[in-house]
């Protein structure tokens, strides 16, 4: 496999801490000169899997085959889960099997090293996965000495189902964006055409949702395919998310137009 010389980089620990830039310097330590470090998002709500298995599930869409992508969502740090790499669509994905990968397409993947005596127990970020990434990214076939897993043995994911009761069907929120976009757990290739006229909050009340193909051809609340493919809600000229005060993981209805 040709490598990108790109090693992306996602984390739950934020930027107040100097936790990212001590990952970059080992993997600097390790990849030749100009390889590129791309930060993916260090916002994933602190140790939640499921949001950071998302991202990479939506990034994965994007990023370029050779790549390399560091993801330390690792609420379990120092305990019994495994720590892996693992191959999708020819990336290298490396990180903790606790269902962070779980919703790629996995073809290989590998058992990392124990951690050296003196590393940390509390910061495999920095002193496993930075340096099985670095060292994959420098060199690919790094991967043919490590124990070789089954993919189907790692931690999947599967994320909240929708349920159809009536002529309504309930749907989780899976995220919220910069913009208070409210992105569902229903896939677009599954769910373009569905045309909801209403939408009712976990909170209460009856909203009017109009379908729509972009976020500035109508006004009020918005149904439509978005660009991280799942179905959205979002408000014309607004926050959607504060208008319906919802956040992610909560449930919401959606009324479909009679026939």
């Amino acid at each position: 496999m040709d490598m990108n010389s790109m090693i992306y980089i996602l984390t739950d620990f934020g930027n107040r801490d100097t936790y990212v830039a001590q990952m970059k310097a080992v993997l600097l330590s390790l990849v030749p000169a100009g390889t590129g470090l791309v930060d993916m998002t260090h916002e994933v709500p602190r140790g939640d899997v499921l949001r950071g298995a998302f991202h990479l599930w939506v990034f994965s869409g994007v990023v370029a085959p050779g790549s390399v992508v560091l993801a330390v969502v690792d609420p379990g740090v120092g305990t019994d889960r495994r720590a892996v790499a693992c191959l999708a669509k020819d990336v290298f994905y490396v990180g903790p099997d606790n269902g962070l990968f779980g919703l790629l397409p996995l073809e290989k993947a590998w058992l990392l090293p124990d951690p050296e005596e003196e590393s940390s127990r509390t910061f495999h970020g920095r002193d496993v996965f930075a340096p099985a990434a670095g060292r994959l990214a420098a060199d690919p076939g790094w991967a043919d000495h490590l124990d070789v897993l089954d993919p189907e043995s790692m931690v999947r994911t599967v994320p909240p189902l929708p349920a159809t009761d009536g002529d309504e069907l309930e749907a989780t929120v899976a995220h919220v964006d910069h913009f208070g976009n409210v992105v569902l757990w229903l896939p677009s290739e599954n769910y373009s055409e569905i045309r909801p006229r209403e939408v009712i909050p976990p909170g209460g009340g009856v909203h009017r949702l109009s379908p729509a193909g972009t976020y500035g051809e109508a006004q009020g609340l918005l149904f439509l395919k978005g660009s991280q493919g799942c179905m959205e809600i979002a408000l014309g000229g607004g926050d959607a998310s504060k208008f319906l005060r919802l956040s992610p993981g909560d449930r919401v209805r959606l009324r479909m137009e009679k026939r």
